[in-house]
C-alpha cells in the first residue's frame, strides 16, 4: 500500500493543446454528403433560416417575399443560390465562415443547427465560394475554399497538419465592390461542378 501511495499523484489538468486532425474535415464534408443533390437541401435550408431570421429583425415585412434563387450555368459549370435574408454583416462575417459546429441555431426553431452544412459543396466543386453583405455594409464579403488544393491534402499521409493550418491553407477572403449586389444577401457559389451520377447537380429538372 505504501508502494502504491508513492506512484499516485493528484489529479492534475489535461493537456495543453489538443490537435484536431485534418480528417475531421472529410468527416464533415464528403463523408456526411455522398448524395451530390444534399447540396442543395442543405443551402436552401440554411437560406429559409436567414429569411425567417429576417422577418424576426424586421429586415422583412410580412408583405415582402422572401426569395431564394438558384442559378445553373452548365456551360461554365457553375451554380449559385442566393438569398434575401439577414445577410452576414463584414465584422462577423470570416468568424462565422470559418466557424465548424458551433452553431447559434441549436435548440432554436431552425432547420440547421450543427454548424457544418456549409461543408457541403466542398467535395462537388474545384472552388466554393460564399458572399455576404450585412444591412449597412459597403461593400460585399467574400470567402474562397480552393477545392482543387484541399483534395490533395486530405488523401496525404501527413500527419503534422492540422484542422486549423488547412484552413488556413486553402481558405482565402476579401471585400469587393457592392456596386452589382443587393442591399443585403447572402450566396453560395460552387465553381467547377463535378461531373457526378449522371450529372444531376446542374440538371434543372432534377434539381426542381
Amino acid at each position: 500500500a505504501a508502494a502504491k501511495a508513492t506512484l499516485e499523484s493528484e489529479w492534475g489538468p489535461g493537456p495543453e493543446r489538443i490537435v484536431i486532425g485534418k480528417d475531421v474535415l472529410e468527416l464533415l464534408s464528403t463523408s456526411m454528403y455522398v448524395d451530390p443533390m444534399t447540396v442543395y437541401r442543405e443551402y436552401v435550408q440554411n437560406a429559409a433560416d436567414a429569411i425567417d431570421q429576417a422577418r424576426t429583425a424586421r429586415l422583412l415585412s410580412l408583405e415582402q417575399s422572401g426569395r431564394v434563387e438558384i442559378s445553373l450555368d452548365p456551360v461554365l459549370r457553375s451554380i449559385k443560390i442566393r438569398d434575401n435574408g439577414t445577410g452576414l454583416p463584414s465584422d462577423v462575417f470570416v468568424p462565422r465562415m470559418c466557424n465548424l459546429g458551433g452553431s447559434a441555431k441549436r435548440g432554436t426553431a431552425s432547420r440547421g443547427f450543427r454548424g457544418v452544412g456549409r461543408l457541403a459543396g466542398l467535395g462537388y466543386c474545384q472552388e466554393l465560394f460564399f458572399r455576404s453583405r450585412g444591412p449597412g455594409d459597403d461593400s460585399v464579403s467574400e470567402l474562397r475554399w480552393d477545392c482543387r488544393q484541399l483534395k490533395p491534402i486530405l488523401r496525404a499521409a501527413d500527419l503534422e497538419r492540422d484542422l486549423f493550418q488547412l484552413i488556413r491553407d486553402v481558405v482565402t477572403v476579401r471585400s469587393v465592390s457592392a456596386s452589382n449586389f443587393p442591399d443585403r444577401f447572402f450566396e453560395v457559389e460552387l465553381k467547377g461542378v463535378v461531373r457526378h451520377r449522371n450529372d444531376r447537380m446542374l440538371n434543372k429538372e432534377e434539381v426542381e
